[in-house]
């Protein structure tokens, strides 16, 4: 197997989590509260925001033309694209600048960050990208999924259709061919690959259970009485 298709298996216990998620079905059945589907647009373009910066960091260490060009398109794309999407939205939502300047990211999304900060900063570009390719992969196999689905809310038919259009599905087929690349070129570092490729696909999965709950800092606190 390619290194893509082994770690997808290893890691299938996520995805097939985020694919039955109640936040996801929520999405695609159309039953989602807009109040949690406002929350996770914050939340993402958060995510989104320091996607772009592990992207720039990647292509200082990457060692191809071709693989520097990438990134930064990639960051380019994401900053002007997606994150331009998030602010349309964000009017359509309800989402004002005062609940913008008073956004705190919650602890889901400020892990998920940090974990791919650590991978980019400490590791070489192999480690940054295997941090990175969970994340448009299961939403371009979300997409796939769930192609058919008319949810009759404009936000969440918008969202589907993003994910599920064959332009997006061809560039993460050439994002797996540079995740096997780069596996095949560092078999030292297989394992490494897999902790950082897992862990993001960890984080994927409480990405979704972190709006369905609305989790912040003071509710993660478990108070036990002995």
């Amino acid at each position: 197997m390619t290194f893509c298709e082994e770690v997808r298996k290893e890691t299938d216990l996520y995805w097939q989590g985020s694919f039955d998620h109640p936040f996801v079905m929520g999405l695609v059945d159309g039953t989602l509260p807009l109040e949690k589907f406002a929350y996770y647009m914050m939340q993402d373009a958060y995510y989104l925001k320091h996607y772009t910066k592990v992207l720039a960091i990647a292509a200082t260490k990457a060692e191809t033309n071709e693989d520097i060009a990438f990134f930064l398109e990639s960051a380019r794309y994401i900053n002007e694209a997606e994150l331009e999407l998030h602010r349309t939205v964000f009017k359509e939502l309800g989402i004002t600048e005062e609940m913008e300047a008073h956004f705190e990211p919650a602890p889901a999304a400020y892990n998920y960050v940090s974990h791919m900060y650590n991978a980019a900063h400490n590791g070489d570009v192999a480690e940054a990208f295997a941090a990175m390719f969970p994340c448009p992969w299961l939403y371009q196999e979300i997409g796939e999924k769930y192609k058919d689905a008319k949810p009759g809310v404009k936000a969440y038919e918008d969202w589907i259709a993003i994910y599920s259009a064959p332009g997006y599905k061809e560039k993460i087929e050439q994002q797996m061919q540079m995740m096997n690349r780069y596996a095949e070129a560092n078999p030292n570092k297989r394992n490494v690959l897999k902790g950082h490729f897992a862990k993001s696909c960890y984080y994927e999965w409480k990405f979704w259970e972190m709006p369905w709950t609305l989790e912040n800092w003071e509710n993660e606190v478990k108070v036990y009485a002995y």
